[in-house]
């Protein structure tokens, strides 16, 4: 009697444990940075494009990342709604789009024709764990202005930012602190550009 009770204590507490594994369902996250640019009253002549952002292999997925120990790892619970390098250049073109410095602002994928090309490259989008358990992520992109009609590099500029990650719960923190760098190299690729092309 004692043998039954016993294997069904056990049976009913690791199905309990079973459960609550299974009832943990990954959660999609959404990079959404809020920013406030300068927005100007009159815009210049130039019809800018804005390049799909090449980026290594390893940052062109939808996991969350973390760097460990040296070791890059994904979350668990938590991934991107899209890549970083695609949601990257749908802000980026929003946001210059939004500041109305120039005649207009395109995607990669569109077919008007335009007289320069931003050329970004994502060179890090990473959560770094500190040997203190603390960790930061780290945004870093280069941008390259390209006339058409000529080749000619008219600027070009790493940009990046690195934010503390200051709540702790899981992948949920480490997206805010992604938000709040991803809003910062936007900030300076405005002011950049727009010096840039005046």
């Amino acid at each position: 009697m004692k043998q039954t009770i016993l294997a069904i204590l056990t049976l009913m507490l690791l199905s309990g444990c079973s459960v609550k594994e299974t009832s943990l369902k990954p959660y999609s996250y959404t990079l959404e940075p809020m920013l406030k640019l300068e927005r100007f009253s009159e815009h210049n002549k130039d019809v800018l494009k804005v390049a799909y952002i090449d980026a290594p292999s390893g940052l062109n997925t939808r996991a969350i990342l973390y760097k460990k120990d040296g070791a890059m790892q994904p979350y668990k619970y938590g991934t991107w709604s899209e890549t970083p390098p695609l949601k990257l250049q749908h802000l980026i073109t929003e946001a210059l789009m939004d500041q109305h410095h120039f005649s207009s602002v395109i995607a990669g994928t569109s077919m008007a024709s335009n007289n320069l090309v931003l050329e970004p490259i994502l060179q890090n989008f990473e959560e770094v764990f500190r040997e203190d358990g603390s960790s930061y992520v780290y945004v870093s992109l280069r941008f390259r202005v390209v006339e058409i009609k000529s080749g000619e590099v008219l600027g070009s500029v790493k940009l990046s930012s690195k934010k503390d990650v200051t709540n702790t719960n899981g992948a949920a923190g480490t997206v805010e602190a992604f938000n709040a760098a991803t809003a910062e190299v936007i900030k300076s690729l405005s002011l950049w550009i727009n010096e840039v092309r005046k």
